[in-house]
């Protein structure tokens, strides 16, 4: 089967999908001024993918986050020939723009001069290469070389260490708090996914074993969801995350083997994302999975915030909450009701086709919530025979059963039964605080495996999963947090009968493609219409000039000082 690249329409398509980075400074002035004064530029390209990354490089110098990125390189390189930001910048552009591989990034971001140019390399790096290393063993002779190869990228990456990487994560996070982009009160999700590799991985464990474990899992046949599981091994690690489920970014990330439990991490990765927000935002709730299910642990996250979780089938609490539940059901029949037991149903409306094929199916869910249920090992230690002593006190949960889900009615035995901390009264709120944490799944988990190909590792090591995965995240995080911010800023400005620079600069990239390009002069860029470039350089535009239109004009506009003709 042929390997899949990326094209670089498939990037151009994604980031206008994602619609705004750089290390060339914006300035148009400057640039301005230079096509006036000499008549001679470095580049130009059309305004695309250049321009996105521009944009978003810009938010992120913006927010602080700059630095984190530059305070990756270990300055222990000797005889360094590119800055080891640029080395940093790659993978992010990989993720960002969902090319596949390290080997698609070589054939589409690193040959591409428009992309090169904003990381630093001028045409001739990019055409020829930007040193000789490997010419001389080159067979077969490549119409443009690239700046650099992808396995300068990879080899550098793999020497970034989990110190380091987490300080970039956390600290990126922050940034992304501090500008406001999450609500005041969070409800968050933690979850744990699978990144999954080969058993030739090298690792960084004294015997070199690539972490394993067995587990039932469905045949990869898509025509079949319903396929009956196959036990088989496991190689790989596993991702850690808490996840805010309205901003949709990742707050917090830990990474271990995949033979590790899901609560090894859990306490720690939610307490580093309750410090990532501290002082902006305060996680409210945070709704787990089974996995995680442990008395210890989750009587240390109750104490900072409201824990909501699915019971195991086997648990005593589990059989006592549905046993109560059918009698509560059975009760709300005859119009009576059982004491501490709320039973209600909710009804959702489902609109199908559209048009005179329009068809509204109703959905109902019922419910029934328990409230102070004793459940004797939600305690520091976790279950022990204390809860067996006289004066032992178990703590008070509340349970809701799901008797019914969108209609379909649960067989005996097998409801679902949420467990939760939240002292509020309604009979959905354990209900809903489970269904956000399917959030995680398919707009956190998912996502970053099909669109930012989070098992798509640059190195087959320990440490390339471990790079691979920070950046994967990182990405995710501050290129939703860039398009918040514009939406933010758009909106606001909108209300007040306000024309942005950044709602302009939107309208442009929507229709600027034909006519507007990115212009490179030395560490400067700028984004001008192709007939200002033209007037710039000397050239004579009539249909502009009878709309008014000068070099004085243009230069006006980038705010540059006029030439100097005495």
């Amino acid at each position: 089967m042929p390997r899949k690249i990326a094209s670089k329409e498939d990037v151009r398509t994604r980031l206008a999908e994602l619609s705004g980075w750089q290390t060339a400074t914006r300035n148009d002035g400057a640039v301005a001024k230079t096509l006036q004064d000499t008549r001679a530029m470095d580049q130009i390209y059309p305004l695309s993918e250049a321009a996105f990354f521009d944009e978003l490089f810009h938010d992120i110098r913006e927010i602080g986050a700059w630095d984190l990125q530059e305070a990756l390189d270990p300055k222990d390189r000797a005889g360094a020939s590119y800055p080891f930001i640029q080395f940093v910048l790659c993978p992010i552009m990989r993720c960002v723009g969902g090319v596949q591989s390290m080997l698609a990034t070589q054939e589409v971001l690193a040959t591409d001069e428009a992309l090169m140019g904003v990381l630093g390399f001028n045409a001739a790096q990019v055409q020829h290469g930007s040193n000789d290393r490997g010419v001389s063993r080159r067979t077969k002779p490549v119409e443009i070389r690239g700046a650099l190869s992808f396995e300068t990228v990879a080899d550098n990456l793999v020497t970034i260490g989990p110190a380091r990487l987490a300080e970039l994560f956390n600290g990126a996070i922050r940034c992304v708090a501090k500008q406001g982009m999450f609500p005041k009160r969070i409800d968050a999700v933690l979850d744990a996914t699978d990144d999954e590799a080969t058993p030739t991985y090298t690792t960084d464990a004294a015997d070199g074993e690539v972490p394993r474990v067995s587990r039932a899992k469905r045949p990869d046949v898509r025509a079949n969801t319903h396929a009956k599981k196959i036990t088989g091994t496991v190689f790989g690690w596993k991702v850690w995350i808490v996840f805010d489920p309205v901003s949709k970014i990742p707050l917090a990330l830990a990474i271990d083997g995949i033979n590790v439990s899901d609560n090894e991490h859990a306490d720690a990765v939610f307490d580093q994302a309750r410090r990532n927000v501290e002082g902006d935002a305060v996680i409210r709730s945070v709704a787990l999975d089974r996995g995680v299910l442990d008395g210890d642990l989750l009587s240390r996250i109750d104490q900072d915030a409201v824990v909501s979780i699915p019971a195991k089938s086997n648990m005593t609490i589990t059989v006592d909450a549905r046993e109560i539940a059918r009698r509560a059901e059975a009760l709300a029949a005859q119009g009576n009701a059982l004491d501490g037991c709320t039973d209600k149903e909710r009804i959702d409306r489902v609109t199908h086709g559209s048009g005179k094929t329009t068809t509204v199916e109703e959905r109902n869910t019922t419910v029934v919530r328990i409230r102070d249920l004793p459940c004797d090992w939600w305690r520091p230690g976790g279950s022990t025979s204390a809860a067996n002593a006289k004066h032992f006190e178990p703590k008070q949960v509340n349970a809701t059963v799901v008797l019914r889900w969108d209609g379909a009615p649960t067989d005996a035995d097998k409801e679902v039964v949420l467990l939760d901390t939240d002292p509020a009264a309604g009979p959905f709120v354990g209900f809903d605080a489970y269904d956000e944490r399917s959030l995680i799944e398919n707009t956190c988990n998912r996502e970053a495996k099909e669109s930012w190909f989070l098992e798509h590792h640059p190195k087959r090591s320990e440490a390339g999963v471990r790079v691979h995965a920070s950046v994967v995240f990182l990405g995710m995080a501050v290129v939703t947090a860039f398009r918040l911010y514009q939406q933010q800023q758009v909106e606001a400005a909108e209300s007040r009968g306000e024309d942005t620079g950044i709602g302009r600069y939107r309208r442009q990239l929507e229709a600027a493609n034909r006519d507007t390009g990115i212009v490179f002069c030395g560490a400067h860029v700028g984004i001008f219409r192709h007939d200002e470039v033209l007037m710039l350089v000397g050239v004579s535009v009539r249909a502009r000039s009878l709309m008014g239109v000068s070099t004085q004009t243009v230069l006006d506009r980038c705010r540059a000082r006029p030439q100097n003709t005495s």
